[in-house]
């Protein structure tokens, strides 16, 4: 069982970085539940696609500590395309890879455009891609979308926790973006951060330009950002809350309705259709009845129950 691999594992005594140590410790405790979320996944796309595991090819797309890669490699896919744009989550799925004894076939580092190539260079085609908790952080949609269909049409599955529809998760999620965006814990917030870069880039503007212009860049990286006030031209973040780290570009949990989604994907010829997650059922004791109790209801895929869904599962084809 994969679960048991993963947790003999020490992670301790691995070579990889504090951050991503921390990150899987915290989910350990939580491991069968996560494994749950992969494996609907999975099953769902092996019932579009209609075709063995072993004959596939499938993209773990943001795959950070590569379980999910362990598991596909697990249930027999034939090759597992693991990318991530962060090097020390490339650096933690090779140490996990070397003490598993299996993981993904491919290892890249990189975004959309990074697959693409590599796709390019060794004549392949992906089967599907399946992306967990991936898709509520990349910075340009419209790009992402573009460049994986330069590759290849192919069903994409993505789970994100920034559902529009759970009243509770929004306002967990707006309080998050918001301390982000204002800053906490003595760290400068985003504002701070694209107002300083202006003031360091572009020493002529008053500081009430300076003011104007970190409100109306909200959602741009620093590239971005000062391209968007030499053209006079304010971003359009409808949303007055989500918010992105001007240095990377990734957003903090951005939430986008579902039309947001489809706006995107309609050049592509794609649609996109919404599943209710479910919840941890796997809690000791009492915790574990109404999470059962609630998964009941969630198994219809009703849009009228997503409001106590704790996270949804997007499925594009």
């Amino acid at each position: 069982m994969i679960a048991d691999d993963l947790r003999h594992i020490d992670y301790s005594a691995l070579a990889i970085s504090d951050y991503s140590r921390t990150y899987i410790l915290r989910l350990l405790p939580h491991l069968d539940y996560y494994l749950d979320i992969y494996n609907r996944c999975i099953t769902q796309l092996l019932s579009i696609l209609q075709r063995t595991p072993e004959s596939l090819t499938v993209v773990d797309y943001g795959g950070g500590h590569g379980f999910l890669s362990c598991l596909l490699k697990q249930r027999g896919f034939g090759t597992v395309i693991y990318i991530d744009y962060n090097p020390q989550a490339v650096e933690t799925i090779h140490a996990i890879k070397q003490q598993l004894g299996y993981g993904p076939d491919i290892i890249l580092q990189g975004d959309a455009a990074a697959l693409g190539e590599w796709c390019r260079q060794h004549h392949t085609c992906p089967d599907g891609l399946l992306g967990m908790d991936v898709i509520e952080h990349i910075y340009r949609l419209d790009t992402f979308f573009d460049e994986l269909y330069a590759i290849h049409p192919m069903p994409m599955i993505f789970t994100t926790g920034s559902t529009p529809y759970n009243p509770l998760v929004v306002h967990r999620l707006h309080k998050i973006m918001v301390a982000d965006e204002q800053g906490h814990g003595g760290q400068p917030g985003f504002y701070h951060l694209r107002r300083r870069y202006l003031a360091e880039h572009m020493p002529n503007l008053s500081f009430e330009q300076l003011d104007y212009w970190a409100q109306h860049t909200r959602g741009l990286q620093y590239g971005d950002l000062l391209e968007a006030v030499r053209s006079n031209t304010p971003f359009a973040n409808n949303d007055p809350y989500n918010t992105c780290d001007p240095a990377t570009g990734s957003w903090t949990e951005r939430i986008l309705p579902l039309s947001a989604y489809q706006e995107l994907l309609t050049p592509h010829g794609a649609k996109v259709s919404v599943s209710n997650g479910f919840y941890n059922t796997h809690r000791s004791g009492m915790k574990a009845i109404p999470s059962r109790l609630l998964n009941i209801l969630l198994r219809s895929s009703c849009a009228l129950l997503r409001p106590i869904a704790p996270f949804i599962q997007l499925t594009i084809v």
